[in-house]
């Protein structure tokens, strides 16, 4: 076989793998900036193979973070002599978007560069499907949490049923040996306290364990408002220096579990208020209608979520405290999310931690 033989069937084999890896190979000269692609390339942008290019048209094709890095990636290259790899986003179309994986070396003459050159490979289906593979891994960690979760909410539940039976009995007890005339009213007022926080703790566990073990939750329309306020009330039993501003218009309902709701609000308050070390903790509670839902934020003067966990601050097992078993938040997801609403957490600048969530309107409501 002759040179000009050789080189068609070099040409042919280098054509067949170019189609079956969907890779081209590019080069553009650092003093005229002249693009040189072969036909894969020209097919990767949408470009009629032959078409004059020029790179800055070239450049608009790229969503604006890929030519951003791509640029800065591009300029330490040619700087140092080096080369780069890079994903990137394109949109040949208005309709289609494609991914990338872009590859570079500069040659160097007598120590300068002249000219980058490398491969431009389509991506697209290959970054699908890692995104697909992805989601099914966050999705199986996620439900693999929420079974430890379930497990730990029936030891805990059946581990601390007894001890707030036997609790509720020994008041009991301890109220009918008092006799009549010892029993003040602050006295009564007492015992009575303490059983109704029992028994609200023994509510408050049957529903954590029903909404982790996804049994049937007791959703009624019910007055947003008297739920928050009563959260407030047993969240804040006890506490010191702690002041709550309400913005929450009279008459708004949601469709929901009001135990679980409140089990949502006291465990963001008491991480208000457990965030702030010194001087008073300001807590802020808002609500208002957003179109069929209902949205509530809770805000504190703390220092805010820690950065390294504010992404995952409802996973489970995340926590911003030294003592904290990172569950709390967790739950609270499970919880907004079985009501269908969601659940976000950030920081505001200059004041502390916001969390938001959004529950359900009755449905005789929505408009």
């Amino acid at each position: 076989m002759g040179d000009s033989g050789e080189s068609a069937h070099f040409k042919k084999m280098y054509d067949r793998v170019s189609t079956l890896a969907k890779i081209g190979v590019w080069e553009c000269d650092l003093t005229t900036e002249e693009l040189i692609w072969t036909d894969m390339v020209y097919d990767i942008f949408g470009i009629p193979r032959g078409n004059p290019i020029n790179r800055e048209d070239t450049l608009r094709l790229y969503e604006p973070n890929s030519r951003q890095e791509l640029e800065r990636l591009r300029s330490e290259a040619i700087e140092r002599g080096t080369g780069f790899t890079l994903d990137v986003r394109i949109r040949p179309h208005a309709s289609e978007v494609r991914w990338v994986r872009l590859t570079a070396e500069v040659e160097l003459e007598e120590g300068k560069p002249v000219r980058i050159f490398g491969t431009k490979q389509d991506i697209t289906n290959e970054k699908a499907a890692s995104d697909k593979l992805q989601s099914i891994q966050t999705e199986m960690i996620h439900l693999s949490r929420g079974s430890a979760m379930g497990a730990m909410a029936s030891t805990i539940a059946h581990e601390l049923n007894q001890p707030l039976a036997t609790i509720s009995s020994y008041l009991t007890g301890a109220r009918r040996r008092i006799p009549n005339e010892h029993l003040t009213p602050d006295l009564s007022e007492c015992f009575d306290g303490a059983l109704n926080a029992t028994l609200r703790a023994a509510q408050i566990i049957r529903s954590v364990r029903a909404v982790l073990g996804k049994s049937g939750s007791k959703k009624r329309e019910a007055d947003l408002e008297e739920v928050l306020r009563q959260a407030a009330d047993l969240a804040l039993a006890g506490s010191e220096n702690v002041l709550i501003s309400w913005d929450v218009p009279p008459g708004l309902a949601v469709y929901a579990d009001s135990i679980q709701i409140q089990q949502v609000l006291i465990n963001l308050i008491r991480n208000a208020s457990e965030a702030v070390q010194s001087g008073p903790c300001q807590i802020d509670i808002k609500a208002w209608p957003k179109h069929t839902f209902i949205e509530v934020c809770v805000s504190d003067n703390g220092p805010g979520l820690p950065i390294d966990i504010i992404a995952d601050a409802f996973e489970g097992f995340a926590s911003g405290k030294s003592d904290g078993l990172g569950v709390g938040l967790s739950i609270s997801r499970t919880i907004i999310e079985a009501h269908g609403g969601r659940i976000r957490a950030e920081n505001v600048p200059g004041r502390g931690a916001s969390v938001s969530f959004t529950l359900p309107q009755p449905a005789d409501t929505q408009s």
